[in-house]
């Protein structure tokens, strides 16, 4: 008897969850959206749930089932459902048109700003209208002047940077994804805080705030893996929170904020020098203050490794390319100007052929924020989306599509010369996104390409760049990074250029 019951209890409770976990699989059937049929718990995505590939790879696949008949697909993150835009035009009006019902990210649901206050003072994940006031503040912080008033500060770290690369011998392998770090942390620390910490040291150690910003990334990567696991059960984000950023994180760049903003440490930044102006106007806390600050050093740190690194290794197996940058870049002068940094053409052309094929920015995931109307132009149907309803963008897909790009694996730079149209021609049809587009586009995009531009100028021109033999031949991608990034090291072999 009590057999029976339990049977009878556990074949409810199965029932249920069952019913709990498919509910929401007709939400886009029922409204004349079609898409890829889902799976209980894994969603639309099993081979990301399972930890096999990153997240854009899945998409990939579904954009190129079914872009040549769809402007939109509806696929599901796990019970989630998610609007998947395929159409490029569409994709740009979502982020610039119609930007208004699509003001914000997606991003600021992985974590609470009861759990911790300083993401939430990053114009990245604020919501509704504080974006914009966070923003315009963080705009005086990465502008041209800014950075122009810092480029030889970003020369002399390039160059300890090459002292640190010849404190080996020629032809020995190094992480170029390690000293990308080094060199940027030393810009990063400089620009923001006006400190010069030694992030040259010695090859296993990290400066203090190389090492923090580092466990920052690692937190992080662990948040986003908390809110994917609890798809299926958001609910349980309320009582189980992971922290974005780590409590000492928190602690440690609000003591920097306030030793800068009160003149204890030495050394000139245009960043604490605005900030403490923004201070004495907004009466900013110390955790706005250091909110801007770490959003600064996120970009400036992380982002623009990931590029130089990625470039570098392009450039490895791709000599001849190699080659003809080195050529370009000695041609200029020893010391350039920063309307020569910013300008030269064919790096420009390397460094965004770089981030068509590895966009930092992969995925753009969007709220709709006020009703809105989306037309399929492929299937003349629309589509009235709701508040709260969630829209994913892949770039990765539209650089990777053939429609657009000839040949678009293949690493070919000259794909972006002026005669050809340029990266505008491409900006233009909507398939370059790098770092987003619209008012949310990334605000420390001026500043990741300033230091990636510096950095790439002077290790091309005084180093030569080869593959080792633990060089990855192929581009798997990193299935648990945000940004995105080739999974494992990136090992080159680095010897120094003859005549330099």
């Amino acid at each position: 008897m009590w057999a029976l019951v339990i049977l009878t209890f556990l074949a409810c409770v199965c029932v249920i969850a069952f019913l709990y976990l498919t509910w929401n699989f007709n939400y886009w059937k029922s409204r004349h959206v079609t898409g890829p049929k889902p799976t209980v718990i894994k969603g639309s995505f099993p081979k990301t749930f399972g930890g096999v590939c990153n997240l854009v790879e899945e998409l990939h696949q579904i954009y190129l089932r079914y872009r040549d008949t769809q402007s939109f697909v509806g696929v599901y993150s796990a019970r989630s459902p998610k609007l998947f835009i395929l159409d490029p035009k569409l994709a740009v009006s979502v982020l610039k048109s119609k930007f208004n019902s699509f003001r914000d990210n997606e991003s600021s649901l992985w974590t609470s700003q009861q759990v911790e206050k300083l993401r939430f003072c990053s114009p990245f994940v604020s919501v509704g209208d504080e974006w914009k006031k966070k923003r315009t503040e963080l705009a005086q912080l990465v502008s041209t002047k800014a950075l122009r008033s810092h480029s030889d500060i970003m020369k002399a770290c390039a160059k300890r940077m090459t002292e640190f690369l010849n404190t080996r011998k020629p032809n020995s392998t190094w992480d170029v994804k390690d000293v990308a770090n080094r060199f940027t942390c030393a810009v990063m620390t400089q620009f923001i805080w006006g400190m010069d910490e030694n992030t040259f040291q010695k090859e296993m150690e990290y400066s203090p705030s190389h090492n923090i910003a580092t466990i920052m990334l690692q937190q992080s990567l662990r948040c986003v893996k908390h809110y994917g696991r609890t798809a299926c059960f958001p609910f349980l984000r309320r009582f189980f929170p992971v922290r974005f950023f780590p409590a000492a994180a928190e602690d440690y760049f609000r003591r920097l904020a306030r030793e800068a903003l009160q003149g204890n440490i030495v050394g000139h930044s245009s960043v604490m020098s605005r900030l403490s102006y923004l201070n004495q106007k907004n009466d900013l806390t110390d955790m706005q203050v250091a909110g801007h600050t770490t959003t600064i050093l996120i970009d400036g740190f992380e982002t623009a490794a990931i590029v130089i690194s990625h470039c570098l290794l392009m450039l490895a197996r791709n000599q001849r390319v190699q080659r003809k940058l080195r050529a370009r870049l000695n041609e200029c002068a020893e010391s350039l100007a920063f309307d020569e940094i910013t300008t030269n053409t064919y790096l420009n052309q390397c460094i965004q052929e770089t981030l068509r094929l590895f966009p930092p920015l992969a995925t753009l995931f969007k709220i709709c924020t006020e009703s809105v109307t989306l037309e399929n132009g492929l299937s003349n149907s629309c589509i009235e989306l709701n508040p709260g309803d969630i829209v994913y963008i892949s770039s990765y897909s539209f650089h990777h599509d053939p429609k657009y790009y000839d040949e678009p694996e293949k690493y070919w730079p000259e794909r972006f010369d002026d005669e050809l149209g340029g990266v505008k021609k491409y900006k233009d049809m909507g398939v370059f996104l790098p770092f987003g587009d619209g008012p949310r586009m990334c605000p420390g995009m001026k500043l990741a390409l300033m230091e990636v531009k510096i950095a790439l100028m002077e290790l091309v021109r005084h180093f030569e760049f080869v593959p080792s033999d633990d060089t990855r031949t192929d581009n798997k991608l990193d299935s648990d990074s945000f940004l995105l990034k080739l999974h494992g090291d990136i090992l080159l072999k680095i010897n120094p250029t003859p005549n330099i």
